[in-house]
C-alpha cells in the first residue's frame, strides 16, 4: 500500500487588508502555510522567504530523519530572515508564522511556530494537531481565561513565538502516522480566527474535492467579515492501489509567494523582488528535481456590492423646453445679469469649506480617541494618544503616559507589539499591554537577579571550602562557616534580553569553577 497526497491550496487578501502577507506551498511531499507580519511589504517578504527555504524539502530525495530535515529547513529560513534584516534594516520588524507538513512513506512530520494551524479530519472527527503560540493560548493553558474569552481579548494577536531572524527558532515538531481517508487542513488565522471548528469539520467532511473545499472555506471566511488574509491547504491521503482519483503531482504556490517569479524589482526594495530576493526563484523545480515551475493560484475576486440602478435622465428631457423658454426671455434683455451667479458660487464654496472643515475636525477628534504603545527616541516605552502617522510633517500623535520601561529590557515576544505600534483601540487596552510588558520585564529582572545572587553565595561558599581545606592542611583555625546555598535557580528565559540591559554583568551569572 502506497499512501500519497491529493491537495489544493488557495489564498485571498480578505476584505480589510490592502495586500496579502500570507504565503503557501503545496507539493507532493510538503505542505506549508506562513502568515507574515511587519507591514510595509515586510510581512510578505518574511513569509515568501520562509516558504522558499521550506520548499527545498519537496525537491530533495527523502531522507531518514524527517524531523531533523524539518528542523534544519526552519533554521535555514530563520537565518535567511536574519540576512535580509542585516541587508535592509527597514524590514527589521518583520516576522512570520509557519505551519508545515512533511510527508514520507505514510507518515506526516509536522512543524509549527506561531498561530497558523494544522487540523486532521479522521473518520468524521476533527483534531487540531498544532498548539497556538499566543499569549491568550498561554492564558487559557494556565486557566486564567476561558476559551470563550480568546476572541475578545485585547491581546489576542500577540505571538509568543515566530520566525523573526532575531531569536532562535523554536518550533513544535511531531510525527503522525497517516491513514487512507485522512484529510489535513493547514491554514492561517484569517480562516481559523473567523470560522468555528464545528463549521470547519462540517465543511471538510461534506465536500469531497479538495479544490472545492478550499473555495468554500475562503467564502466562509469572507462572509465572516474577512478581517485578515485567508490561506488554506486541504490535502487528502489516498492509496494509489485503490483510489480512482490520481494524486496531485504539481507543486503550487499561493499568496505573496506566488508573485516571486515576477522579475520586476520592488520599488522600495522591500517587496518580494527587492534587492535581497526571497530565494524562490532558485527553487522552482518540481518534485525530486523534475523540471517545471510550480503553478500559481489565480488571484481571488473581491466581493463587490450589488450594481446600483442607473439614475433617470428624465430631467434632461424636461430641460429641453425650459432651455428654449430661457433663451426667449434673455433675447429681450439688454444685458444678462451675470452677477447673480456669484451668490450661488459663494454659497457652494462656503458649504464645501464647511464640509471639509467638519471632516477634518471629526477626523482629528477620532485620532484623539485612539491610543497605541510605542517607544520614544530615548528608547523608553510610552503610551501615545493619536495615530502613528504624519500629515504635511505634522504628527497625529503625542506622548500620553511615560511608563519608565526601557525598550532594551523588553523580551523578544513583546518587542513586536511595541515596535509595531498597532492601535490598542482604547486607553484601557493600551494600559493592559503595558501591564503585560512590565510583568514580562519584571520576570526577566527577577530571573537574572536570582541567578546573580545565587552565584554570589555559591562563590562565597566555594571560597570558604578552599580556605577551610587550607587551614586544616596548615593546622590553623578554620574560617567562619558559610552557609551552603540552596539549589541553583533556573536559567533566565531565552526570550529575555542580555543581562547587561538590566545592569547585571554576564560574568556575574557564572559560578566559580572548582566546586565539588
Amino acid at each position: 500500500m502506497t499512501l500519497v497526497l491529493r491537495y489544493a491550496v488557495r489564498s485571498d487578501v480578505g476584505l480589510l487588508r490592502e495586500g496579502n502577507e500570507d504565503s503557501a506551498y503545496a507539493g507532493p511531499r510538503l505542505l506549508a502555510v506562513a502568515d507574515g507580519m511587519g507591514g510595509h511589504a515586510a510581512g510578505e517578504v518574511a513569509s515568501s522567504a520562509t516558504i522558499a527555504a521550506m520548499a527545498k524539502l519537496d525537491s530533495e530525495p527523502p531522507g531518514g530523519d524527517m524531523l531533523a530535515e524539518l528542523s534544519s529547513a526552519v533554521a535555514a529560513a530563520n537565518s535567511r530572515l536574519q540576512e535580509m534584516i542585516i541587508a535592509n534594516p527597514a524590514v527589521e520588524g518583520m516576522g512570520t508564522t509557519l505551519t508545515a507538513l512533511f510527508w514520507s512513506d505514510g507518515h506526516a512530520a509536522v512543524c509549527h511556530i506561531g498561530d497558523s494551524r494544522g487540523y486532521l479530519l479522521r473518520e468524521g472527527e476533527l483534531y487540531q494537531i498544532t498548539h497556538d503560540h499566543t499569549l491568550v493560548q498561554s492564558l487559557v493553558d494556565e486557566g486564567r481565561i476561558s476559551a470563550d474569552d480568546v476572541s475578545t481579548h485585547p491581546q489576542r494577536s500577540l505571538l509568543l513565538r515566530a520566525l523573526d531572524g532575531r531569536s532562535i527558532a523554536d518550533p513544535d515538531l511531531s510525527v503522525h502516522e497517516g491513514q487512507a481517508g485522512d484529510r489535513y487542513l493547514l491554514c492561517s488565522d484569517g480562516l481559523s480566527g473567523v470560522v468555528s471548528d464545528e463549521t470547519l469539520r462540517d465543511t471538510l467532511a461534506s465536500i469531497e474535492d479538495p479544490e472545492a473545499v478550499t473555495r468554500q472555506l475562503i467564502d466562509l471566511a469572507l462572509h465572516g467579515g474577512g478581517p485578515d488574509n485567508i490561506t488554506c491547504i486541504v490535502a487528502d491521503v489516498v492509496d494509489t492501489a485503490t483510489s480512482r482519483v490520481p494524486p496531485t503531482g504539481t507543486p503550487v504556490l499561493a499568496g505573496a509567494a506566488a508573485h516571486t517569479s515576477d522579475p520586476r524589482p520592488g520599488t522600495d526594495g522591500t517587496g518580494p523582488q527587492g534587492p535581497f530576493g526571497t530565494g524562490l526563484e532558485n527553487h522552482l523545480d518540481g518534485p525530486y528535481g523534475d523540471p517545471g515551475p510550480p503553478s500559481m493560484t489565480a488571484p481571488q475576486p473581491m466581493l463587490t456590492a450589488d450594481d446600483l440602478d442607473a439614475l433617470s435622465l428624465a430631467v434632461a428631457s424636461e430641460n429641453g423646453s425650459d432651455l428654449t423658454m430661457v433663451r426667449a426671455r434673455r433675447s429681450h434683455r439688454a444685458k444678462p445679469r451675470r452677477r447673480r451667479r456669484w451668490p450661488i458660487v459663494s454659497t457652494s464654496l462656503v458649504v464645501l469649506l464647511a464640509v471639509i472643515a467638519g471632516g477634518i475636525f471629526f477626523a482629528w477628534r477620532w485620532t484623539q480617541e485612539q491610543y497605541y504603545v510605542g517607544a520614544d527616541s530615548k528608547g523608553e516605552v510610552v503610551i501615545y494618544r493619536g495615530v502613528n502617522q504624519r500629515i504635511a510633517g505634522i504628527s497625529l500623535s503625542k506622548p500620553y503616559q511615560v511608563t519608565g520601561i526601557q525598550l532594551a529590557q523588553v523580551p523578544a515576544p513583546y518587542q513586536q507589539t511595541v515596535k509595531g505600534t498597532d492601535l490598542a483601540n482604547s486607553l484601557s487596552n493600551a494600559q493592559a499591554i503595558v501591564s503585560n510588558v512590565r510583568t514580562a520585564v519584571g520576570a526577566c529582572q527577577q530571573q537574572y537577579t536570582a541567578v546573580r545572587d545565587w552565584v554570589k553565595k555559591d562563590n562565597a561558599y566555594v571560597a570558604y571550602l578552599a580556605a577551610k581545606a587550607l587551614a586544616k592542611q596548615e593546622k590553623k583555625k578554620p574560617p567562619s562557616a558559610v552557609v551552603q546555598p540552596g539549589q541553583q535557580p533556573p536559567k533566565p528565559s531565552a526570550a529575555c534580553p542580555a543581562p547587561a540591559n538590566f545592569g547585571i554583568a554576564a560574568g556575574d551569572l557564572v559560578p566559580t569553577p572548582g566546586r565539588s
